[in-house]
């Protein structure tokens, strides 16, 4: 689909990116989009998160304290036995002037917030905590053409002043492991950037706790039941499909693939390591925090147990999203 209302800051930065290419690969496009200094969504300074109708979207970290408090509680229960003392609690991806215990009491030594821009030094023992970080990362997008059974990489390309997308000359090499069996056409966002970040982050000498928030599919589900995608964009709390408009204001993301993610904690020594929804989790690991609030509610209902409900109500967050922890 072609944009619209683009800026000539956008399409000067664009076309210095793509240089002397003519179609940008769809990853260097969300990256783009994203995080090109000056233009991109998280590079510029705005309100991105909370519930206003200025912000674009609202997460679990947008109900302050109380995430924090069951943050804390389900670390604790799950480093059951360790000096935490000794730990560094470390963020990943927070929001400027942003920061998950900011306003909680916690039993670590030390902490630490890893925003844009930051280099990854990770002290060890450590708590590595983020909550949607790996879906703010780049991905990929492949279509399959039934009529000639292949995949094509898409991109995008600049014409007349319009973003098309458009079939590279080439495939990466992660798509000769798609399955082509497909009678109609398939369109596959695949989560290449969080799999990398992941990696990287994983592959660092450090040890303890690695924690996030967010929400995929499992492998089978992304390749045999999504046939238009995973990705969207969030504009002022609205879900959308074009992914080419509002370049630079618009958050670009798509499903992660549980199924990579859980392989690298697993080839990288996290043992155990577990994927679980998010009501799951702090059901199992912050029973203690829960039970606290929702005794003070029984005797006098409190916005912060109408919070928690939201929090981890299958209906509402509890399900949408997941908890993926491992330790080593």
């Amino acid at each position: 689909m072609p944009t619209t209302n683009l800026t000539q800051l956008v399409l000067e930065s664009f076309a210095k990116r793509l240089g002397k290419r003519t179609v940008l690969p769809f990853d260097e496009y969300v990256d783009f989009a994203l995080y090109e200094e000056q233009i991109g969504y998280y590079s510029t300074s705005k309100n991105r998160v909370g519930r206003s109708e200025q912000t674009d979207f609202f997460t679990s970290s947008s109900f302050g304290d109380l995430w924090g408090d069951l943050i804390v509680d389900a670390c604790v229960d799950i480093l059951d036995g360790e000096i935490l003392h000794d730990y560094t609690f470390v963020e990943i991806a927070a929001e400027p002037e942003k920061f998950v215990l900011s306003g909680n009491d916690h039993p670590f030594g030390k902490t630490q917030v890893i925003r844009l821009g930051d280099p990854c030094q990770i002290p060890s023992p450590a708590v590595v905590y983020s909550n949607e970080w790996l879906d703010a990362q780049v991905f990929k997008r492949f279509r399959f053409d039934p009529q000639n059974k292949e995949w094509m990489e898409m991109g995008v390309k600049l014409e007349n002043g319009l973003f098309l997308e458009d079939a590279m000359d080439s495939v990466s090499s992660q798509a000769h492991s798609f399955p082509t069996e497909y009678a109609n056409p398939y369109e596959l966002d695949w989560p290449s950037g969080s799999i990398k970040a992941l990696e990287s982050m994983c592959s660092k000498n450090w040890s303890g706790l690695f924690l996030t928030f967010d929400y995929g599919l499992d492998q089978e589900t992304l390749l045999k039941e999504r046939p238009q995608g995973t990705a969207r964009s969030y504009f002022r709390h609205e879900m959308g499909t074009d992914l080419l408009s509002n370049v630079g204001e618009q958050d670009i993301t798509c499903h992660l693939c549980w199924d990579e993610l859980i392989g690298i904690l697993d080839k990288t020594h996290f043992n155990p390591s577990e994927l679980v929804s998010q009501e799951s989790f702090f059901m199992h690991h912050a029973s203690r925090k829960i039970q606290e609030i929702l005794s003070q509610s029984a005797a006098l209902p409190t916005s912060k147990a109408q919070a928690l409900k939201e929090l981890i109500h299958p209906l509402h967050m509890g399900n949408k999203f997941q908890a993926l922890w491992g330790i080593r």
